[in-house]
This record gives structure tokens, C-alpha cells and sequence, in this order.
């Protein structure tokens, strides 16, 4: 069953330049689901998935001796998003995306709305590639030294007293105790941890966090 397994890693078929990035990223106990065109990074790799869903218009239909999910190739959802969608249903609490950044902006930002989604199922996820990761806050969360730098902005609405502890740039650089995000601000862009760790608390909305290395 799902919820025996502690993460659920989606490959997705965005151009990938460095592939051990990827196999660094999957461990022996994941659960490997593939998003169409993203099998045959993992089969570069040796990696045999668990589960491959897409509609197969940028690749053939795999020959491995695992699950497929056919979809139609005139669908409402992303073959990533479907992916998404099985592994809540199937039960993973903790969810990574792998190749879903790419020189498609639109799918990019396509990828990047599945994370709501997981948030509104109490589910855990991210998506990253070789110099960012992305995930969504809602409440608090704490960010720790792994990439340079941290940005934060409203995501789909606005976000308000949000306090940031640990870090370079609080609310106290602006004079204030908390800070209200609109959803075309830009305030919390390019910020970077100096202590420890950074806090990051939101009274109401969600943050969306990009970390990057530059």
C-alpha cells in the first residue's frame, strides 16, 4: 500500500542536462511514477519505475515490466498532474517532482499548481531540479541552509502577516512587525538565511517558496 511507503517521487519529461541529478534523488524505497517521456531518463539510469502514466505523444508506449496508465491524448490535466493525482489517491503523504522545470514556461507553471492541490490533501510535496526547489507554505515553516537564496510570494491570493525569523530581510527591514503580501509583490524576492535556519510564518494564504542556487 501507498501510505507503507514513506515518498512518492514523480519524473516528469522536462529536458534534464544532468541525470545523476536525478538518481541522487531517488532512493531504493520510493515509489517511482513516471510521467510519460520522464521513463526513459529512468531507464538511462537502470531504474525500473513502479508506475508509468501519460499519453504517450512524446514517446512510445514503454515495454517494462511495470504498471502503465494510458490516457487520451486530448485530456483536460498535464500527464504530470495525472501522476499527481494517482499517487494522493494511492495514498503517498510525501511527494517529490523530478524533471517537472523546463524551457516550457507553461507547463512549468503547470507543474507548479499541482502543489496546491497536494496542499489541499495534506499532502507533502516539492518539485526540484539541479538549482531550485519549489514548494508551497501554509502556516509556518522552517527553512533550512540548502540553497543561497530563498523568494516568497502570494500564491493566488493574498498573503498576510507574514514574519520571516532567521533570515536577512524580516519584516523589521521594512519597519513593520509583519508584512502583508499582495499578489503582484515583490518584496520577498531573493532573501537569504543567516542563522541556523529560517522561520517563516503566514497568518493567512499561502506562500510560494522557491529556493535557488545561483
Amino acid at each position: 500500500m501507498g501510505n507503507q511507503i514513506k515518498r512518492c517521487v514523480i519524473v516528469s519529461g522536462a529536458p534534464e542536462t544532468d541525470l545523476s541529478f536525478i538518481q541522487k534523488n531517488i532512493s531504493k524505497n520510493d515509489y517511482v511514477i513516471c510521467a510519460d517521456s520522464g521513463y526513459i531518463k529512468c531507464n538511462k539510469l537502470g531504474i525500473i519505475p513502479d508506475l508509468v502514466i501519460g499519453d504517450f505523444d512524446s514517446s512510445s508506449i514503454p515495454d517494462l515490466a511495470c504498471e502503465i496508465i494510458t490516457l487520451n491524448r486530448e485530456k483536460a490535466y498535464t500527464d504530470t498532474f495525472h501522476c499527481v493525482m494517482e499517487a494522493v489517491e494511492r495514498g503517498y503523504k510525501n511527494i517529490c517532482i523530478l524533471g517537472a522545470i523546463g524551457d516550457r514556461l507553461d507547463h512549468t507553471y503547470a507543474n507548479i499548481l499541482c502543489l496546491n492541490y497536494c496542499l489541499k490533501n495534506s499532502v507533502e510535496c516539492c518539485i526540484i531540479n539541479q538549482k531550485n526547489r519549489i514548494s508551497l507554505i501554509k502556516n509556518e515553516k522552517k527553512i533550512n541552509k540548502d540553497y543561497s537564496n530563498f523568494s516568497l510570494f502570494a500564491f493566488l491570493e493574498p498573503c498576510n502577516q507574514v514574519r520571516i525569523n532567521g533570515a536577512y530581510y524580516t519584516a523589521g527591514f521594512y519597519s513593520q512587525e509583519a508584512i502583508d503580501f499582495e499578489v503582484d509583490s515583490q518584496m520577498g524576492v531573493s532573501n537569504f538565511v543567516t542563522d541556523d535556519y529560517a522561520t517563516v510564518t503566514v497568518e493567512k494564504g499561502i506562500l510560494l517558496l522557491i529556493e535557488s542556487n545561483d
